[in-house]
């Protein structure tokens, strides 16, 4: 509400809310209130949603090639809150507080909260209807790019609301190399299901990697690898990582 009320305020508000941007990182959904962006054409947003439980340097790689390759305005990362398949998590505070650090410097990452303030689960499909709201009740027309990786592919059409998810118009998939997967166009419309074949997807050239946050975690957890995973974080993750003693195994009595 404050801030709506400073975007209201025409030269004046802009000024306090560049004071503030100071010390703060407000995220996208405060942002559009006070940024002008281009209307004469569709927006080119890519999405990369997640657990990040952590964000580590794949999720910024993919980010920063689609970017590139997909022409994008920018990339928005957005938190899972309450994720309904997952459990075990680490505070979302805290979670979207390292993609906060870890997008930090790159004018073209931006970050969002909308699915951590949002009560209950966080599903996939409400997410894109609220971006596109968040766009378009500002005058902006959107086409949102949703990254996933090749081994999500098999699990489409078990989202929910999958078919609405993969009907033209509410997004386009960007699918990029996972686990050294076949990344070929035959192997990805081989592995869609039968019922979103027809989706519009993309093949990212980005590097592969097996690295994923469940490695992260388990390499922090150990005493012996736990150095190891130092280099598959952000810097700044890593500082929030042990400033909060995150993923340590407990030690028992």
């Amino acid at each position: 509400m404050f801030f709506r009320i400073l975007s209201k305020l025409g030269s004046l508000g802009r000024l306090v809310f560049c004071i503030y941007c100071v010390f703060a990182d407000p995220p996208i959904e405060v942002l559009l209130d006070f940024i002008d962006l281009p209307k004469h054409k569709p927006l080119r947003i890519g999405l990369s949603m997640g657990t990040f439980n952590p964000i580590h340097l794949w999720h910024l790689q993919v980010a920063q090639c689609g970017w590139v390759k997909m022409m994008l305005d920018f990339v928005i990362f957005i938190v899972n809150g309450n994720p309904p398949h997952k459990e075990g998590v680490v505070d979302a505070r805290l979670r979207y507080k390292m993609v906060k650090e870890a997008v930090k410097g790159n004018p073209r990452f931006r970050h969002s909260r909308i699915e951590i303030d949002r009560d209950g689960p966080s599903y996939t499909v409400d997410t894109l209807r609220q971006m596109h709201h968040l766009f378009e009740s500002r005058g902006y027309k959107v086409d949102l790019y949703l990254f996933i990786g090749m081994d999500n592919v098999d699990g489409l059409e078990k989202w929910k609301e999958a078919p609405e998810i993969l009907a033209p118009g509410l997004c386009k998939l960007v699918i990029a190399p996972r686990y050294q997967a076949m990344m070929t166009a035959d192997a990805i419309q081989a592995h869609l299901p039968n019922r979103v074949k027809d989706v519009d997807w993309f093949l990212l050239k980005s590097p592969d990697s097996d690295v994923s946050s469940t490695l992260v975690r388990e390499w922090i957890a150990s005493e012996v690898d736990a150095p190891c995973a130092d280099y598959l974080v952000p810097n700044a993750v890593r500082k929030i990582i042990a400033k909060y003693k995150l993923y340590r195994r407990t030690k028992s009595a």
